[in-house]
């Protein structure tokens, strides 16, 4: 409940801040404005993302086993659509539990296992970014050494998640031996670590690491792209260096706590770097955190509220996140 609470409070600052400052009649001005051609391109490319997204994810499961695409598509639609809607960024729990409904070979914990690879490959992408970028451009001291924080962040997580994968037959003799560990729930505590880490160990055993990266640059490309999209439509004029520099540095912002579908702290990261660091007005700043916002939220909300209609999963499941017998 404290996170819960945290999370909004995170988000109802970031709208004050991104909005505090506002002329209405500009910022609607500027939205009417807006070339809708763009947005519909933009939308497009959106949801393809997440296509590719889904055949990374299946390189990633394939020391596992094959999955087709489709079924992991709709999962991480299933997961945008409830990191969207509900708190604690429950979404990743819910793709991989969707995932196992659909695919019983694939534990619940396996699964959540590769989506931490795939978070893993993900940062390493953002650290690359922001050392590639922030060393190209003229920023505040303030927003490199955010950077450099995160980046060191991820080379500690990624570093201590790897010596698990590469040690993980000494936790599993480890565990074997507590004997709390031996019966009942300690039992299945130990069955779904085992199945935990056996998702990480993905991230030595992967086949295709050439796919691998090249579906990873794709994605950045594609969100590179709608912010190019959302930018043109208001008409916005930054290069592409820049486009990259406030695309990295919203991607720091909603690492904090916030509402569902980071509320607040996206519309706050847009707005402080277009102002303070590349000087656009307060209006078209506002009016593009409006959009992109929007670009990334409303068609995977749509998407992933239909994949999950569609599926046998129930919100008091998701709730309780209690995990299938099999996980």
């Amino acid at each position: 409940m404290k996170k819960v609470i945290i999370g909004i409070l995170f988000s109802v600052g970031g709208l004050y801040l991104a909005f505090r400052q506002m002329d209405f009649g500009s910022l609607i001005t500027v939205l009417r404005s807006v070339d809708w051609i763009l947005i519909l391109i933009a939308v497009v490319v959106m949801i393809f993302s997440v296509w590719v997204r889904a055949l990374r994810w299946r390189i990633i499961l394939s020391p596992i086993k094959d999955v087709k695409t489709h079924p992991l598509f709709a999962a991480a639609m299933i997961g945008y659509f409830g990191n969207s809607v509900l708190p604690l960024r429950l979404g990743e729990f819910l793709r991989a539990y969707a995932l196992n409904r659909n695919e019983r070979s694939v534990t619940f914990s396996t699964a959540f296992g590769t989506i931490v690879v795939e978070r893993v490959v993900d940062m390493l992408g953002i650290m690359i970014l922001i050392l590639a970028l922030f060393s190209s451009y003229d920023i505040p001291q303030w927003l490199t050494n955010s950077g450099l924080s995160l980046s060191a962040v991820v080379i500690i997580v990624s570093a201590v998640l790897f010596w698990i994968s590469a040690s993980h037959h000494d936790w599993v003799e480890k565990m074997e031996n507590i004997a709390f560990l031996q019966h009942g729930v300690g039992n299945r505590l130990k069955q779904m670590f085992h199945s935990f880490v056996g998702g990480l160990v993905t991230l030595r055993r992967i086949r295709q690491p050439v796919s691998l990266v090249f579906y990873s640059v794709s994605l950045w490309l594609m969100y590179w792209g709608i912010a190019w999209l959302c930018a043109r439509s208001i008409g916005v004029d930054l290069s592409w260096l820049q486009l990259g520099i406030l695309m990295v540095s919203i991607t720091m912002v909603i690492a904090l706590p916030s509402a569902p579908g980071f509320i607040g702290t996206y519309h706050a990261g847009a707005v402080v770097v277009l102002v303070e660091v590349f000087s656009v007005a307060q209006a078209p700043a506002q009016a593009y955190a409006i959009i992109n916002h929007a670009v990334g939220f409303v068609p995977l909300v749509v998407v992933g509220a239909y994949y999950f209609l569609k599926s046998s999963l129930n919100l008091s499941d998701v709730k309780s996140m209690k995990a299938p017998t099999n996980a």
